[in-house]
């Protein structure tokens, strides 16, 4: 049986790559792109293996496993991924039980979205799914000095929404993304122990219970 706990939970944060969006292809792809134009060539496949969000191990393992190394500055490089991914966003597509979910939240109180993606990327993804609004309050991986699993994103959502930490309902779907949120001092539901939805539930209201995943604490 799913525990229920006592609110005060008054703010829901969202991640967006696999939560509220799948973008692991179109991720992947981009990169690939933007590797090929930079001289790098390796199999498609491998990027799916690979944690994109943190370039400093891209490079690494692309030394130690082919043998290869981007020649450009990261943030040259992350601009030839975002314009490619921008050009096709219209291809991403909502988590439909987690993107209800989401326009549930903000009819009843803040929310964020806390990504360790780029801005412009996250904004565009978040437009093609119809959830643009949500946009008003992101924290992306240009807007702090420290990724995923640090909490510095969620940290940062707490503060732009006002709300304190330990009152906000963070939605994600990798490791990293829960250990942040974890050590930011949020409840945390872990969207991969949830297919379709079954056992999330409503967002919060303040003061209501809630529910948390199993492999939440």
């Amino acid at each position: 049986m799913t525990p229920r706990l006592p609110g005060p939970h008054r703010a829901t944060v969202f991640d967006f790559d696999g939560t509220l969006a799948d973008t692991g292809a179109l991720n992947a792809r981009a990169v690939h792109h933007a590797m090929t134009a930079h001289g790098v060539n390796v199999p498609a496949a491998w990027l799916h293996t690979v944690e994109l969000a943190d370039l400093t191990a891209v490079r690494r393992r692309l030394r130690a496993e082919h043998g290869q190394q981007l020649a450009c500055a990261d943030a040259e490089f992350i601009d030839t991924a975002r314009a490619w991914w921008a050009r096709h966003a219209h291809t991403v597509r909502a988590v439909p039980h987690i993107a209800d979910l989401a326009r549930r939240a903000a009819r009843s109180g803040p929310v964020a979205v806390v990504s360790a993606n780029d801005g412009g990327i996250v904004r565009a993804g978040l437009a093609a799914i119809g959830l643009s609004h949500l946009a008003a309050t992101l924290v992306a991986r240009e807007d702090v000095p420290h990724l995923k699993p640090a909490p510095d994103g969620y940290l940062l959502a707490a503060a732009l929404l006002r709300v304190p930490p330990a009152a906000c309902l963070v939605y994600e779907n990798t490791d990293e993304g829960i250990t942040a949120a974890r050590t930011a001092g949020m409840t945390v539901v872990d969207v991969r122990t949830h297919p379709r939805g079954t056992g999330i539930g409503h967002p919060p209201a303040h003061g209501d219970s809630l529910s948390r995943s199993g492999g939440c604490s």
